[in-house]
């Protein structure tokens, strides 16, 4: 497991450097902005490393009156791990040197099992050998929706020259799925699913790539670095076989440092600018 981390870190990091060498090379020459260049509709493909922190809390008690009982786990559930994001959106010239846009975007799921915080389960305070106390969390159909406020940068410096600065807001939501359970003793099982909702924000870079001969796909193929955070509702559902007043307690955290390819397929506009007249 270890290995594969590790492996994974250092594909991240060769892809950053090769980036980052080719950039250097494409950007060689100062260009002067257009702004048009950047109007239209676009897709983007790339990884995300997306770190999860998910609190689960069980809302019943036992027959004893312990609020901790059997599989549950009171805590949170963190992950960290690279992923796929797939966009698509729309940028649109305003007023001076500022662009607006409307993106969304599609994460990969995050799945995370590990043992429970419980050291032993018992069943009316006595210890039942050979059994684990174990919790499994999956956050899935996670999806964006944001309003993108750029402007695009002249300046002497060949990198910042044409580089487009951009922040982010809007909404988001995902699925959750949290399973507890005991090895060896499954008549102790606990479950919740629920949809949650709720907002995201970001910051983040983007530059041309020109490091193609057909001019077409110069003016249109970029390359963008963003951070970005998401935070969602709390939701209570589920029931658990050994609990009284049963329910889960999920709410979702997740922060993402994603770097994507983009290629504008059209320089049709959408009237964007109309919305703030």
């Amino acid at each position: 497991m270890k290995l594969i981390k590790q492996s994974k870190l250092f594909t991240f990091q060769v892809i950053v450097c090769l980036i980052i060498l080719n950039t250097q090379i494409s950007f060689a020459q100062n260009k002067k902005i257009n702004l048009k260049d950047w109007e239209g509709s676009y897709v983007g493909v790339g990884i995300a490393n997306s770190s999860s922190k998910t609190e689960i809390r069980a809302l019943g008690v036992d027959v004893l009156g312990r609020g901790d009982h059997y599989a549950l786990n009171r805590g949170t559930k963190d992950k960290s791990q690279d992923e796929i994001i797939f966009k698509i959106g729309h940028l649109e010239q305003l007023n001076n040197n500022i662009l607006l846009g409307i993106e969304l975007n599609k994460y990969s799921d995050i799945e995370t099992s590990t043992l429970n915080t419980n050291t032993a389960s018992y069943y009316f305070n006595n210890p039942i050998p050979n059994t684990t106390d174990r919790n499994t969390l999956k956050l899935k159909d996670i999806i964006s929706l944001e309003l993108k406020l750029a402007t695009v940068l002249e300046n002497q410096d060949n990198f910042l020259n044409n580089s487009m600065i951009y922040g982010k807001f809007g909404v988001a939501t995902l699925k959750s799925n949290s399973r507890s359970y005991e090895d060896n003793l499954d008549s102790h099982v606990g479950q919740s699913t629920a949809r949650h909702y709720g907002s995201v924000i970001g910051l983040g870079v983007e530059k041309k790539l020109s490091i193609f001969d057909d001019p077409v796909i110069n003016k249109n193929a970029s390359i963008s670095l963003e951070y970005n955070m998401m935070s969602f509702n709390k939701k209570t559902s589920g029931q658990d076989a050994g609990l009284i007043d049963t329910g889960y307690s999920v709410k979702p955290e997740i922060n993402n440092l994603m770097l994507t390819v983009n290629y504008k397929f059209s320089d049709n506009t959408l009237g964007l600018k109309n919305l703030i007249k």
